[in-house]
């Protein structure tokens, strides 16, 4: 039997996968040595970024091979804005990288890329990012009203639905999507995280605290 496919995809980006969750920035953050604003600038940048993703998610919503994928109540822009502005950091600077990895969505013109980074951003989100909320409550006393980024109340229970999710990419094939340039998408959705957490460590190093 061959390996279903959202395995594979897993699989394929596994490395940058890690390489990403271990960039400096976010060691820093969820380790504590940053603060809130060093989270509210990671917000600012997720709210240049998830807006056109779903912008982009509505625009594909009919098309057959994402409509599997379509569903508003994984929408976080406005939460990210509410949690910013929560947060005072409305007028923190946007990164390079942020404009860039928008640019990027913006000219998406497969349904198999849109999946890619609806994959990466939600999927992220529904799991290691589940773990975000807490440790910021937890280091930087932020009360949950300014976490509701990470709150899927509306979901149900996450592993659910996550496997579902992992089952619609199993389909993508039989929808007539390409397999391939879902990885391949999925591999530069990587790069433009990875590129955004250094272009953040950059912007915080001289405020990150040292480790005892």
């Amino acid at each position: 039997m061959s390996e279903p496919f959202s395995a594979r995809l897993k699989a394929s980006t596994a490395a940058i996968h890690d390489e990403v969750e271990h960039t400096t920035f976010m060691v820093d953050l969820m380790e504590g040595h940053l603060d809130a604003r060093a989270y509210a600038l990671l917000l600012k940048q997720y709210d240049v970024i998830y807006g056109v993703l779903e912008s982009k998610s509505r625009e594909f919503a009919e098309d057959p091979v994402f409509a599997p994928f379509f569903d508003a109540r994984l929408f976080r822009a406005d939460r990210i804005a509410a949690d910013l502005a929560a947060l005072d950091g409305a007028e923190l600077p946007v990164m390079p990288s942020a404009t860039a990895y928008a640019a990027q969505l913006s000219g998406l013109e497969r349904a198999e890329q849109v999946i890619a980074h609806h994959y990466t951003r939600y999927l992220g989100d529904l799991s290691g990012g589940q773990a975000i909320g807490t440790i910021m409550g937890r280091h930087y006393g932020l009360p949950a009203t300014s976490l509701t980024m990470w709150d899927f109340a509306e979901l149900g229970k996450t592993k659910p639905y996550k496997d579902a999710y992992r089952s619609r990419l199993d389909r993508v094939a039989a929808t007539g999507g390409d397999e391939q340039i879902v990885i391949d998408e999925t591999m530069q959705a990587f790069r433009l995280n990875e590129a955004l957490l250094v272009d953040l460590t950059e912007a915080t190093e001289q405020r990150t605290v040292p480790v005892a």
